[in-house]
């Protein structure tokens, strides 16, 4: 670092410290870099709640294959995407709304449809500046009967 000494303006002074930059570039970089691990971390999050949602939702299907009839099927969907979920530690079972039931476009394929609520989880907070779902569906088909 220059020293000024008694001969120099004040300007000149002010043009040689450099004392407080790496201070100033920090200021004006860690938000941007807070934002961004942030936004890492939220879109893993759904991600990993997608992934669990989906698997769900298959595991509902399969199991729904060994009803009877559509109420026994319903029913053995519900509880299998209920126990499913159970276990898993990121979600909250009672944000979880399962509905089961036989296509409307074609009465041997039966859907399972998982849909959560993330407004239960850390990411109803946070911050707005990110694209967010507010909840995750996903769905899974199975034919009953065969091919």
């Amino acid at each position: 670092m220059l020293l000024c000494n008694k001969f120099r303006s004040d300007a000149l002074c002010f043009e040689c410290n450099c004392s407080g930059t790496s201070s100033v570039e920090f200021a004006l970089v860690a938000p941007l870099l807070i934002v961004l691990c942030v936004g890492i971390v939220a879109f893993g999050s759904a991600l990993g709640f997608a992934h669990s949602l989906q698997t769900a939702a298959s595991e509902a299907a399969r199991a729904a294959v060994a009803g009877l009839d559509n109420s026994e099927r319903i029913a053995l969907a519900t509880s299998a995407a209920q126990t499913n979920l159970a276990a898993n530690v990121l979600l909250n079972p009672r944000a979880l709304a399962v509905s089961a039931g036989p296509s409307p476009a074609d009465p041997n394929v039966f859907t399972v449809t998982v849909r959560y609520d993330l407004g239960a989880t850390l990411l109803g907070t946070v911050p707005r500046l990110l694209p967010m779902p507010t909840s995750l569906t996903r769905t899974a088909s199975i034919r009953r009967g065969g091919l």
